[in-house]
């Protein structure tokens, strides 16, 4: 198959919670995020009127665009997932209160390209009670 690459996210919604924690708790920097019940404006600060219905909170995990011809994307959501589950304790609460996790995957190619997701990770993912959202973006590369 032909190669492609990948961006991914973490998020985390809930329906009333501030998810500034999952900064700490996941040592990962926060890239978009806001509390439930604020004024909705734009990232550069313009109202857009009304108030956040709920809470949001996201990270990358990848850093940059990366290639699957240096990394398979199988491998980065083994290796997050596994953090999520070491973490299971920490996160039953925000899990009982109505809150989700999904890994956001941003996918390029110029050509058709395969993913193959094994049962084992699959099973881990549910497990972690984690969403795997795939955006494709046929025709372009992100590297």
């Amino acid at each position: 198959m032909h190669p492609y690459s990948y961006i991914v996210s973490l998020r985390a919604n809930h329906p009333s919670h501030d998810l500034s924690y999952l900064s700490a708790l996941l040592s990962l920097e926060r890239r978009h995020g806001w509390v439930a019940g604020e004024a909705r404006v734009t990232p550069k600060g313009t109202a857009l009127g009304g108030v956040r219905s709920e809470s949001y909170w996201s990270a990358r995990l990848t850093p940059k665009e990366t290639s699957s011809e240096d990394q398979q994307l199988e491998d980065v959501l083994d290796q997050a997932v596994s953090v999520l589950l070491g973490l299971s304790d920490q996160l039953a609460a925000f899990y009982a209160t109505g809150g989700a996790l999904n890994y956001f995957v941003g996918l390029y190619g110029v050509r058709n390209y395969e993913l193959l997701l094994s049962p084992a990770l699959m099973q881990r993912l549910a497990t972690a009670k984690v969403e795997l959202q795939l955006d494709i973006y046929p025709y372009e590369s992100a590297v």
